[in-house]
């Protein structure tokens, strides 16, 4: 990947407003594709967006862009990869991490394709990813002025990680210990310190939960599982649209795609890519004023 910035978020095409604009990408788990249209519509519209903060897998998005990968580039690399690979379930990680998988390969990915950049790198412009604690319940936000030589990977993987599919990530920094898991509990948190009269916009997702499920009269353990943590997931994701920074909150409408899977088609992810250019495109040209903008 090079370093080289591949397209300026300050809106170089002239159609740009000069207000400073924080741009907040939350959750995602596997409809991240969402993401990248979003962002290849917020830099055709040239948004002065000069800083980013990330939750979930829209943090690996947020990271893979603001070192120098093109949305459009990012969507090839997307296109080809197989998230299967990072279902890594073993007996070890449900007893020490308390989830079903590591992460770990899901975070070696990750590392190669920044090529292991820590948030000390120069970006675009800064990079916050929220991760959440739990051993003080609480938000953590690596950047580069508090964690400047952790890698991008640790702390995006960190944010992605789904309880109970996902077991916690173990960190240890200067001296005080964490154990780390999905971002997106504590987005909330750190949305409602942002200062009133900063330019914030948000983009979250939201899959259609719908009650027309295929009954085959038995339920097994795995079964179970996966539904449970699908109803909290949609739960958790309706529970996210209160408060906050509402008036500038895009909601990206996923259909019927669940963010608790390891499998996505090619089709699924360029759906969600659509997804995120239209509806990012369209609220911005409505509701902030902006105009142009072609894929």
């Amino acid at each position: 990947m090079s370093n080289a910035v591949a397209s300026p978020l300050n809106g170089g095409n002239g159609r740009s407003s000069n207000e400073p604009v924080t741009l907040m990408l939350v959750g995602g788990g596997i409809r991240f594709p969402a993401f990248i249209g979003a962002l290849q519509a917020i830099e055709e519209l040239g948004l002065n967006i000069t800083k980013v903060i990330a939750s979930s897998t829209a943090s690996i998005i947020a990271g893979m862009y603001l070192c120098g990968s093109s949305p459009q580039k990012i969507l090839e690399k997307t296109l080809a990869l197989d998230t299967r690979q990072f279902k890594d379930a073993s007996l070890k990680s449900i007893v020490t991490g308390y989830g079903l998988c590591s992460g770990r390969r899901l975070e070696e990915w990750i590392d190669r394709e920044l090529e292991g950049a820590t948030f000390s790198r120069g970006m675009k412009v800064p990079l916050e990813i929220i991760a959440t604690d739990m051993m003080r319940y609480r938000p953590v936000t690596f950047s580069a002025e508090k964690f400047p030589d952790i890698r991008i990977s640790e702390a995006a993987t960190a944010s992605s990680l789904v309880p109970g599919v996902f077991g916690y990530k173990k960190l240890q920094y200067n001296g005080k210990r964490y154990a780390l898991i999905d971002g997106s509990l504590m987005t909330g948190v750190v949305e409602g310190r942002m200062d009133k009269n900063q330019k914030v916009l948000v983009i979250k997702m939201m899959s259609k939960r719908t009650l027309k499920r295929h009954e085959n009269g038995s339920l097994s353990p795995l079964k179970y599982f996966h539904e449970m943590l699908t109803f909290s997931m949609h739960a958790q994701e309706k529970e996210f649209l209160k408060g906050g920074k509402w008036k500038d909150t895009i909601i990206i409408y996923c259909s019927e795609i669940p963010p608790a899977t390891f499998s996505i088609t090619a089709d699924e992810k360029n759906f969600l890519y659509e997804q995120g250019y239209e509806q990012t495109k369209k609220y911005l040209e409505y509701k902030w004023g902006f105009t142009g903008g072609s894929k």
